[in-house]
């Protein structure tokens, strides 16, 4: 039998001063993001992103393990009834947020403004193809400061617990 392999996620999270981008964020492409946490042992992910210029909606149920810049990811799509019947116990530990995918100077980065609860903070993600690549990674001072290993700025936390302070 052969054993699954769990693609890896390489990603840097920072939080902006959204006054010194050097770019309006709600130029680029965007989607609407409703994700919440079942609080399983594996905290698995359920998520409805919808394209904001298409109303296309995608849903989503990952599980995330390990922390800071690389980790596994292990991420499936769903259908719609499989989403709504997960998102009953995931609503409690949820979180929505709008995300900017721009590209500036060569970075590809996705700027997520936060709704709801979490409303007024942003945060930057910059995902990677290789462990390496994300460490050798050099931030421009616009980026703000790095979060990647915060747990407080983590999706989950987030979801759980509100604005870190």
């Amino acid at each position: 039998m052969t054993e699954k392999i769990i693609p890896k996620e390489h990603e840097r999270r920072f939080v902006p001063d959204m006054d010194k981008l050097p770019f309006s964020s709600f130029l680029f492409p965007a989607v609407s993001i409703h994700q919440g946490y079942l609080e399983d042992e594996l905290m698995t992910r359920v998520r409805d992103e919808c394209d904001l210029s298409s109303a296309k909606h995608t849903y989503s149920m990952t599980r995330k393990t390990g922390e800071g810049v690389s980790r596994d990811e292990d991420e499936k799509e769903i259908t719609m009834k499989e989403f709504y019947s997960m998102w009953d116990k995931a609503k409690n530990c949820s979180l929505s947020k709008n995300r900017f995918f721009v590209i500036h100077d060569g970075i590809k980065v996705q700027v997520n403004y936060y709704d709801g609860k979490l409303l007024g903070y942003f945060q930057i993600e910059v995902e990677f193809d290789s462990h390496e690549e994300a460490v050798a990674f050099i931030p421009p001072v616009w980026l703000g400061r790095e979060v990647t290993d915060d747990s407080q700025h983590g999706n989950y936390s987030l979801a759980k617990f509100g604005k870190p302070e």
